[in-house]
């Protein structure tokens, strides 16, 4: 449950930092209605600021998207970072006449190599990044309008105005900064529980009012965050952590791959084992053995994937987030069927 102050001073202040209000902004918005991304981030923040939005498609559509921002013009795009691997795959073949100024990446992590693809096939002027969930109305942290290319394609922005945050470990005691732990919110924005579920809000929020994401964080000195990855999707292969996006940052700098998913999935002996789950780019392929040369002195040799699968597309949320349990549900339903 969201009030309408927090909706509103959420999306007042997050369109100033996506600098709404400099000047009259066109957005091209590929996020459902639905999603917090849609309602908070651009409706909210384009009625705050007086901004127009385009809407190209009941649903997500690249060749859509593409051909909104080109025939209206937009000067900013808000989509979700596999949005954006499809917007730049369609932008390569069709080679529009587009000059959007800014674009806004939130729903789940981007890699500072998609930024990088992001600003030079889209003729991007500067990229952001937005961190936030339902539960804490929207965003909690966010690019500042002046950050340097480092900050805002290393890390999801600095902590939201009014907000309080920590970083804490496994028995709630808050770790020092640049240490991995889960990040807790506390703040106007914190969500008011879960409709007639008491239990689960309980499980949420703690009396002291602290949001507990359940996300794996490292804040730095500087204030500004990065997202390790979802507890729930750490792999722990004969007893070391392995966090997903670390290894999917690397391969996504393999010139072959379109978009990648890192999963654990079940080994005899390791307990997990690391999958690389990946989308080719069209007329190229890859191989186990090409990834593994692609890692060799950029990863650890136990973070290094020992399986490799293809697909064509990922499975994913209504609001665009692709479902890391349905790649692995998929994989090993193929294996039992195989055997």
């Amino acid at each position: 449950m969201q009030s309408h102050f927090q909706i509103a001073n959420n999306s007042y202040l997050v369109g100033r930092r996506n600098e709404l209000h400099t000047k009259h902004h066109t957005i091209c918005l590929q996020a459902p209605f639905f999603h917090v991304f849609g309602t908070v981030v651009a409706i909210g923040g384009a009625l705050h600021h007086a901004a127009t939005l385009v809407l190209p498609a009941p649903t997500f559509n690249p060749d859509k998207s593409l051909d909104a921002i080109c025939d209206e013009k937009c000067t900013m795009i808000c989509g979700t970072p596999t949005m954006y691997v499809d917007l730049i795959n369609r932008q390569q073949l069709r080679k529009l006449d587009i000059h959007p100024e800014i674009a806004i990446s939130g729903g789940a992590p981007s890699s500072v190599h998609l930024f990088q693809e992001m600003k030079k096939h889209l003729n991007l002027r500067k990229v952001k990044s937005i961190y936030g969930l339902s539960e804490s109305t929207a965003v909690a942290f966010q690019s500042l309008p002046d950050d340097d290319e480092l900050h805002s394609t290393s890390t999801v922005g600095y902590v939201g105005d009014h907000l309080e945050v920590k970083i804490v470990d496994a028995e709630g005691k808050i770790v020092p900064r640049g240490t991995p732990g889960e990040l807790l919110i506390r703040g106007y924005s914190t969500t008011l529980g879960y409709w007639q579920n008491e239990e689960k809000t309980n499980e949420l929020i703690g009396r002291d009012k602290w949001l507990h994401t359940g996300d794996q964080f490292v804040l730095q000195e500087d204030g500004y965050g990065r997202i390790v990855g979802r507890i729930k999707d750490m792999i722990i292969r004969g007893g070391e952590n392995i966090y997903p996006i670390e290894v999917e940052d690397v391969l996504n700098q393999h010139p072959h791959v379109l978009e990648v998913q890192v999963v654990g999935l079940p080994h005899e002996r390791l307990g997990e084992e690391v999958c690389a789950c990946i989308r080719v780019q069209k007329n190229m392929s890859v191989t186990l053995s090409d990834l593994k040369t692609h890692c060799a002195g950029k990863l650890a040799r136990f973070k290094i994937p020992s399986r490799l699968e293809i697909f064509d597309s990922f499975p994913k949320t209504t609001s665009g987030k692709i479902q890391k349990h349905k790649i692995i549900e998929t994989i090993v339903k193929e294996r039992q069927f195989c055997n």
